[in-house]
Order: structure tokens, then sequence, then C-alpha cells
């Protein structure tokens, strides 16, 4: 059963993140964080402590085969 993305997740102490997939949330040691490198591809942040806009995905297979398309804007709401 899927939780709600509203729903905090169970069991989580610390900071949690939401898969940006799937939509679910979970600890925030539990996903894979994304940024954009300096030539602006996406690249996994290991440590999780890079600058700027991350994209968390959690592991399951399906929510991995969709991130392997997805392309984030590169523009934020608001910005020009």
């Amino acid at each position: 059963m899927k939780t709600s993305p509203d729903a905090p997740a169970e069991g989580c102490e610390g900071p949690v993140r939401m898969c940006v997939i799937c939509r679910r949330r979970f600890a925030k040691a539990a996903l894979t964080r994304h940024v954009r490198d300096a030539h602006g591809n996406l690249t996994i942040d290991t440590p999780q402590t890079s600058p700027g806009r991350g994209w968390y995905l959690c592991d399951d297979p399906a929510c991995a085969a969709r991130f392997a398309r997805f392309r984030p804007s590169r523009r934020r709401k608001g910005e020009k």
C-alpha cells in the first residue's frame, strides 16, 4: 500500500524528503540525491552536501526507470 505524499514517513527520525518520481516520503538517509554539475548534467551527490537544488530518488526500480528520462527545468518558478 502506498503512503499519501502528505503523510509523514513512519519510523523516520531526522529529516524527511520526498522521492521526485513517486512522491512518497522517506528518511533523507534512505534516498539518493541528484544535483546538476557545472555542465548541467545530473550527477549523484553521494555526501548529500553539494550546493544547489537537489532531487531525491527512492530505491524503487520503477522510479529509477522513470528518473532516467527525468529532465528538470533549468528555470525555477518566478525566475527569468
